[in-house]
Parts: C-alpha cells; structure tokens; sequence
C-alpha cells in the first residue's frame, strides 16, 4: 500500500512540474538574431532579425519557413494586421511590406533619410506608425505608399510604439524618453517617465493602463491613459528589452535569458526559471496561456499552458 502511495505521489508531483514548466525551444534559425516576433493567432506567426532574416511559421513554431526579404539589413520591428497583411523596418530606414503573408515583400519609400528604424505598431491595414534614431517618427495612412514625418521634439533614439486607439499613442527611448500623443500624432508631448534608463518597450493592456520597460531592470506604469507614471519593482536588475500583455497576464523579457510574468496587471513581477542563456530582444503575449519569445542566436521560446 505504502507502495503504490508512493507511485501516485511522485506521478502526481511529475505532473506538477510539467503543468508549472510548460515552456518548450523551439527549432529557430541558428544563423540569424532575432529582433521582433508578431503572432496574428496560435498558429501563425513572423519573426525578423539579422541579417534581413523573416521566418514565418503556420503551425504554432514546429516549423518555420524563411522568407525571401530582398535585403540583408538587420530587421528590428514586425507588424502584422492580419495574417497576410505586415510590415517591417529595420536598418537604413528600410521598411517592407506584405499582402501575401510573406510569399512576397516589397520596399516602400522611407522618409527616415537612412536613419535606422527599430519599431513599428499599425492600427489597421492603412494607419501605421515607426520610429527609430535621433528622435524620428513616421507615419503611414494608405498602407505604407507613402510615409510622412512627425515632429518629435527630441533627438534620443526611439524604441519602441503602441497605439490604444486612432489617436493615443506611447513612444519610448533612451534616457527615459516618453513621447505622448492624444490626436495620433499630430504633435508629441515629452511626458515625464518618473526614470532615466533607456527604455526599450511598451504596450497598453486596458483601455487607460499602460506599461513600459528598460535597462537595469526598471519598469514604469501608468493608470491615465500615459500622462502620468509611477516605478514599479520587477525585482531584477538585468536590462529588459521588451513586454507584452494579455488583459492583466504580462510578460516581459531582457538580457541573459531573463523572463519576468505578471497576473496582476503589472503590479507585481515573477522571475521564471531560466530558459535560455541568450539575450531575449522580443516577446508577445499572443494570450493568457500562450507566449512567444525570440532573441540572439535564433533562439525562439514558447510557452503552452493548459
């Protein structure tokens, strides 16, 4: 009897382990650096790195099929509003685009005068926005024919955008940079970020919440829509590159493999279990069971909880 009590309980304590790891590496492209991870549902997915790497897969990362970009600049931003429609940008100012879900990509004309180009965010398939060096903010409303500038008001580079809604968007940068915009980005407000460590990615989760991350582990919230910002402990110290959230379930991921998870809206952080000694540059919380995470050397992270 005392046997089999045994039995259940290191069964019943396998189980537990594998419930609570449900992440898995995925077999990415060992050559290339990965950048930036879009997922437009379970199964589909692009991923953009260097040297001007695309690999998109359609079952979930059990298989990734490169694609065919035309360049060899180092890619640093995905968007993609649809399964087939997305966009690019990278190095040089360089942007790509796809109606075809990646079969095929075609260079539109950048206004960024060759300065590099590190993140993108589109509200629909005509409305998009990137941002890269020295403060440059461009912007799309027909699909990417035609891109304009934007005046920033700043020369840090810029790294990463998110929109709530056609007109409220967030931009953040070195030296704790955070641009503000309440009428899509006719003029740009420097909003105080309550830090000065470069900061490398932001998103909103709500309709007024939002969240930024950066060096040295810092992470800033704000509860009004982005006009003001608070510090809040992520309870590391290494340099986060990049967060994303699925309602109040949030992921945020960064240097030396660090991988930090929010239940609560980002009040309060979580170290995970190393996955990976690599430097994570980019993570989607696709939902609130599922995450995708890219960084150097291919690597290529999920996690599947049941």
């Amino acid at each position: 009897m005392r046997y089999l009590w045994t039995i259940i309980y290191i069964a019943f304590f396998s189980f537990r382990i594998q419930a609570q790891d449900a992440w898995s590496n995925q077999v990415g492209p060992l050559t290339s650096h990965l950048y930036a991870v879009k997922f437009t549902d379970l199964s589909t997915g692009t991923v953009c790195g260097f040297p001007g790497s695309i690999f998109r897969t359609t079952d979930g990362g059990n298989n990734w099929t490169e694609q065919i970009s035309g360049t060899n600049n180092q890619l640093r931003g995905i968007f993609f509003t649809s399964r087939l429609n997305g966009t690019v940008v990278g190095r040089d100012g360089i942007i790509l685009h796809t109606t075809d879900g990646g079969v095929s990509w075609q260079q539109q004309k950048s206004p960024s005068k060759l300065q590099p180009l590190l993140s993108t965010f589109f509200l629909d398939s005509l409305h998009g926005y990137a941002v890269g060096w020295y403060g440059i903010i461009i912007y799309t409303r027909d699909g990417g024919e035609h891109w304009e500038l934007q005046k920033s008001e700043v020369t840090t580079f810029l790294r990463s955008v998110y929109f709530l809604a056609d007109s409220i968007g967030l931009i953040v940068g070195e030296k704790g940079t955070l641009l503000r915009t309440i009428n899509g980005g006719k003029t740009w407000n420097l909003i105080p970020s309550e830090t000065t460590e470069n900061l490398t990615g932001v998103c909103f989760f709500d309709k007024t919440s939002a969240v930024a991350v950066g060096e040295h582990g810092v992470i800033v919230r704000s509860a009004n829509n982005g006009l003001r910002w608070e510090c809040t402990d992520s309870g590391v110290k290494n340099n986060l590159r990049g967060v994303s959230f699925f309602g109040k379930i949030g992921t945020a991921v960064g240097e030396n493999g660090i991988i930090i998870h929010s239940t609560d809206a980002g009040n309060s952080w979580k170290k995970e279990a190393p996955k990976s000694i690599a430097h994570l540059l980019a993570v989607q919380q696709v939902d609130a069971k599922h995450i995708v995470v890219v960084g150097l050397n291919g690597v290529i992270l999920r996690k599947d909880e049941k």
